[in-house]
């Protein structure tokens, strides 16, 4: 299964990955190379192991925040996803296994009946007031 990418003017705005998504020959890095954050399934056989290693300090020149989200448990999660001028453009139900990256415009979470997920952003994060825009 591919992933879903929502658009609007040709702006990419969020890519939904479902659960049933492969990683084909094993690892597969699923955003593009100059997003700030980097999307990678990685599906291991048995006995594999990977080496020790460690990252480099890099500086990275980022000017905008992108946020991943990875719905661990429940259900009927309904993800609205906006452009920037709040003009909704598209809306996924999303469950326990499937994971949305936010790229730009707006988004926000409907979540009825509960939900445990990770949330993943760049950081340092200066907090609500500096890092977000809320619809009006």
């Amino acid at each position: 299964m591919e992933p879903k990418i929502i658009s609007y003017n040709n702006q990419p705005l969020a890519i939904f990955f479902s659960k049933k998504i492969k990683a084909e020959k094993g690892i597969c890095f699923l955003t593009p190379e100059n997003y700030p954050l980097q999307i990678g399934l990685l599906e291991h056989k048995n006995g594999r192991q990977v080496p020790p290693h460690k990252h480099r300090d890099l500086n990275y020149n980022v000017k905008t925040s992108q946020e991943f989200i990875y719905i661990e448990k429940g259900e009927d999660v309904v993800v609205k996803i906006f452009n920037s001028r709040w003009k909704e453009i598209d809306k996924i139900n999303m469950s326990a296994g499937d994971f949305i990256l936010f790229v730009s415009g707006g988004h926000s979470l409907d979540i009825p009946t509960g939900c445990r997920l990770i949330e993943v952003k760049q950081g340092p994060y200066p907090g609500d007031k500096l890092a977000k825009i809320f619809k009006k």
